[in-house]
C-alpha cells in the first residue's frame, strides 16, 4: 500500500470514530427519557427523584414517603451548585410529600442535587446526572 493510501485509511477511521463517539453520547441526553434514584434518609423515610429532559427544561419530581403528617420539611434543590428551589414543604395527610419543578437543560450533562430536613433532624439526599 502506498503512503497515500495508509494516510486516507487513517483519516478515513479517524471520522468514523468521531461520528461514532457523539452519536453514542446523544442517546444518553435524549429528550423524554426519565431517569430515577432513590436517595438516602438518615431515619425511616424513604426518599425518590424523578428527571426528566422535556423541551430545553429538566422536570424534577421529588417524593419522600414518611410517617409524619402535617410535618415541615425544608428543601434545597441544586442544579450545577446553584440553587433553584428552596423552601419548606409540608407533607400530605397520608405522610408523603412531593415537590415538581422545572429547571433550564443546559448544554451537556446536569446535575441535580436534592436535600431535604424534616422533624427530629433527618435528613435525606439524593443526586443524579442527567
Amino acid at each position: 500500500m502506498t503512503r497515500s493510501g495508509r494516510f486516507l485509511n487513517l483519516v478515513a477511521a479517524a471520522v468514523v470514530v468521531a461520528l461514532a463517539v457523539p452519536l453514542g453520547a446523544w442517546g444518553d441526553d435524549h429528550p423524554g427519557d426519565e431517569l430515577r434514584r432513590s436517595g438516602t434518609c438518615t431515619r425511616s423515610s424513604d426518599m425518590e427523584a424523578r428527571l426528566r429532559a422535556d423541551d430545553g427544561r429538566i422536570r424534577v419530581q421529588l417524593e419522600i414517603e414518611t410517617t409524619r403528617r402535617g410535618a415541615p420539611w425544608n428543601v434545597i434543590v441544586l442544579h450545577e451548585r446553584r440553587t433553584a428551589f428552596r423552601g419548606t414543604v409540608r407533607t400530605r395527610s397520608d405522610g408523603s410529600l412531593e415537590l415538581r419543578r422545572s429547571v433550564p437543560d443546559w448544554y451537556g450533562r446536569d446535575t441535580i442535587v436534592v436535600r431535604a430536613a424534616g422533624p427530629g433532624a433527618e435528613t435525606c439526599r439524593v443526586s443524579a446526572t442527567l
